[in-house]
């Protein structure tokens, strides 16, 4: 479908939409002219926020008879007061991509019909608009994110002046061209040559929140090992920290067994006692210990009963490793390093998540990379060089002043 307009046309359509009062119809003379100028339907639509299909019968209507004017189109009592409040219930609970899906489901239900110009004026009506949903993890626990939350704004009160806060987390951009919004003249569609390299570098940063200094380094695999080798370079950032608080989440590179024994946990350095010195390997955490292996372990009771604090735990019938770690002697922690495992499915409380944004609005969005050499090197210039240079301006962007979020369903 073609429209093309002479310059007596245009000239009466721009002058029509400085003078018309209708924003609707404004709409329809801004899809006509912005057609004409090579614009597409796509486009038009995103610019509008309107759906596809409406731009395409605003164009459709313009060509057959250069109609601009709303019809009422059924936008005046077609469904009643109670049918209507039902279908706003509906349209909360599904979100539909086409209006022309909302006109056949009225159809269907209530036997009515709808021109789409109808659908979306009781939709406009209703106080619906066409926008993108926005996605939340389908796992996340409110109240264990608000529980977080007090837990921090607690630690946060409590802070003596030689302590510190770390949000900490890892990323795994890749080569590939990241396609996103950007400035484009009018009537041109742009071309961006896409790389589909799956080639990625990994990342673990950590940041503090009062200077935005950020500490990265890459690793070619992120594990408990590349955890360790982290904390050890905080440590060396902060010297002279008494207590370096570390907040991630809890994937196995910071939940590890490894550096659970980094971090001096009692339950790891027990287990890990056990195995070095006695040969018994206890079980994951929720495993049942065996007959065997409490054998084993009233023979290690017999030789050091301190390191039972209750000695009739191997008496239980049914006894986990878990239980049992809970019973064996406790053991200094990590001298200055505390880690704070955020709750499941909590990217919104880890502020360093909005870096990693932020990295891709000026390393990655929209740009093409020579070589692979040539995209890393540019990621370490941004933490390296770059943010230095921009952290102020982006420092309302990265806050602590959390929200939990609510789960879809």
């Amino acid at each position: 479908m073609k429209t093309i307009l002479t310059k007596t046309q245009k000239s009466d359509l721009e002058k029509r939409h400085r003078t018309e009062r209708d924003g609707k119809v404004r709409d329809r003379i801004k899809a006509v002219l912005l057609y004409s100028e090579g614009w597409t339907q796509e486009h038009i639509a995103q610019a509008l926020r309107i759906h596809e299909s409406t731009v395409w019968d605003h164009l459709n209507e313009y060509r057959k008879n250069e109609k601009l004017e709303i019809e009422s189109g059924g936008s005046v009592s077609k469904l009643g007061e109670a049918e209507s409040k039902e279908l706003e219930i509906h349209l909360e609970e599904n979100t539909y991509a086409s209006t022309k899906d909302i006109v056949a489901y009225v159809k269907e239900k209530y036997g009515i019909t709808y021109t789409l110009q109808g659908m979306q004026a009781w939709l406009a009506r209703h106080e619906f608009s066409y926008k993108k949903p926005k996605g939340v993890p389908a796992k996340l626990n409110e109240e264990k994110q608000k529980a977080f939350i007090d837990k921090y704004e607690e630690l946060k009160a409590s802070l003596d002046e030689d302590e510190v806060i770390l949000f900490m987390d890892s990323v795994h951009p890749t080569q590939e061209t990241k396609i996103s919004y950007g400035w484009i003249k009018k009537g041109v569609e742009k071309l961006i040559a896409t790389v589909a390299g799956r080639k990625r570098i990994n990342l673990t940063g950590a940041i503090e929140l009062n200077t935005l200094s950020i500490i990265t380094n890459e690793y070619e695999t992120i594990n408990g090992s590349a955890t360790i080798d982290f904390l050890e370079k905080v440590l060396e950032v902060y010297p002279s920290a008494k207590t370096i608080h570390l907040i991630a989440d809890g994937g196995r590179a910071h939940t590890s067994q490894e550096v659970d024994l980094f971090l001096l946990k009692s339950n790891a350095v027990n287990k890990a006692y056990l195995k070095e010195q006695y040969s018994i390997e206890l079980p994951s955490n929720t495993t049942r210990l065996t007959k065997k292996i409490k054998e084993e372990l009233k023979k290690v009771l017999e030789k050091e009963p301190e390191l039972f604090l209750n000695h009739s735990v191997l008496e239980r019938q049914y006894l986990t490793t878990i239980e049992l770690l809970k019973t064996l002697k406790e053991h200094p922690p990590h001298p200055k390093i505390v880690m704070h495992i955020l709750p499941p499915y909590s990217p919104n409380l880890n502020p360093i998540e909005r870096v990693w944004k932020i990295a891709n609005e000026h390393v990655r969005n929209n740009v093409v990379f020579a070589s692979f050499d040539d995209f890393q090197e540019k990621m370490h210039n941004f933490f390296d060089v770059t943010w230095d240079t921009i952290s102020d301006e982006v420092r309302s962007r990265i806050t602590d002043n959390f929200q939990t979020l609510k789960p879809a369903f």
